[in-house]
């Protein structure tokens, strides 16, 4: 069997690369050096990039009055990274935050049933004193 080995072309020694991080991470990195970057049970996240925008409604309205303020925020966010998202973004102190899953809607156009997507809502205390102004924002 050795004899018929030599008619067999050699294949070249395939290089193997060195593990780089991932790209994500370095595009985190370079996008904004000024905010931290946190992470979280294994994954880093920009925590600026949890916040979505203020959540407008009525009961949100409500809730400026006694210095509360409604935010949407990422699916997979969590109570810390919306803190200090909160607290880089507008230079306040929060004091306590209450995280809401909204469920999703049936909506018809027609004759076709579809479904509005859920969400996650974040509410946000703030210190005594402090506010947001979102016009500056």
């Amino acid at each position: 069997m050795s004899v018929f080995n030599i008619f067999k072309k050699s294949k070249p020694a395939v290089k193997r690369k060195t593990p780089t991080p991932s790209s994500k991470v370095a595009e985190i990195k370079a996008v904004d050096e000024a905010t931290p970057v946190v992470k979280t049970s294994g994954s880093i996240i920009n925590p600026v990039s949890t916040l979505l925008h203020p959540y407008v409604s009525e009961k949100a309205s409500h809730l400026e009055a006694v210095n509360q303020y409604t935010f949407k925020v990422t699916r997979t966010a969590n109570k810390p990274e919306v803190k200090k998202a909160i607290q880089n973004k507008f230079n306040v102190t929060v004091v306590a935050i209450n995280m809401i899953n909204m469920p999703s809607k049936k909506r018809t156009v027609g004759r076709h049933v579809g479904t509005k997507s859920g969400f996650r809502k974040a509410i946000i205390t703030l210190a005594k004193g402090e506010s947001i102004n979102f016009a500056k924002s």
